[in-house]
């Protein structure tokens, strides 16, 4: 929840306005009418002086849920990324030759590693990523948890430093002039997943801000 938003609506009622005019002046304002319903609701008190006071309705097992979901969410993201990567690897190894190598073996295990843990990791992110969604659609203050807003701006930071290393590291082995068709290609694999996970949490970022002003 904003705490501009709490804030401006515990001086407008210590100031004396109504519920209703707050809500039309925020409305106004662009403010969503779901979240302002939810932080007015939150002012069901008053201190000694009358002024009323936010009553706490978080309770801690929800903030412990969504702390252990969005762990769960960073955690088999991570997972699939990495699976999806190192299948990709393996079959730019099989299908793009190695010139000074030219006694390769390529076995089976690694890419039945990498399916496994795409198979496993991908679907748990799925589901838990739509429940999340589920769950803010439900309650729209939610966009603005701290959790949330940790777990995207994390998730958007560490793509980006992937991203620029992986930029360095091509460029590096481009000036040494030992760019190969399959130095190339892995490069590639990781600049487009790390460019694809940057793209949806940004999208998720910009919508959450979006819809809250609405």
């Amino acid at each position: 929840m904003s705490l501009e938003l709490k804030q401006y609506i515990k001086d407008s009622l210590g100031r004396g306005a109504s519920r209703e005019e707050i809500e039309k002046t925020l409305s106004q304002s662009g403010w969503s009418d779901a979240v302002i319903q939810k932080t007015l609701d939150q002012f069901v008190g008053v201190d000694a002086q009358g002024v009323p006071i936010p009553a706490p309705r978080m309770q801690a097992h929800q903030i412990a849920r969504d702390l252990f979901i969005y762990l769960l969410i960073l955690v088999t993201l991570g997972m699939s990324a990495c699976a999806l990567g190192g299948l990709m690897f393996e079959l730019i190894d099989r299908h793009i030759p190695d010139a000074g190598n030219t006694m390769a073996y390529y076995g089976r295990s690694g890419i039945n590693w990498a399916i496994a843990q795409l198979v496993v990791a991908f679907p748990t992110f799925s589901l838990l990523t739509r429940a999340i969604q589920k769950d803010v659609c439900q309650h729209p203050e939610k966009r603005e948890s701290l959790i949330r807003k940790l777990l995207i701006y994390f998730i958007l930071g560490l793509t980006a430093v992937v991203s620029l290393g992986d930029l360095v590291s091509t460029l590096s082995t481009f000036l040494q002039g030992e760019v190969t068709c399959r130095f190339m290609a892995k490069a590639g694999t990781v600049l487009g997943i790390s460019l694809l996970i940057f793209a949806y949490y940004l999208f998720e970022m910009r919508r959450d801000d979006r819809l809250v002003r609405r």
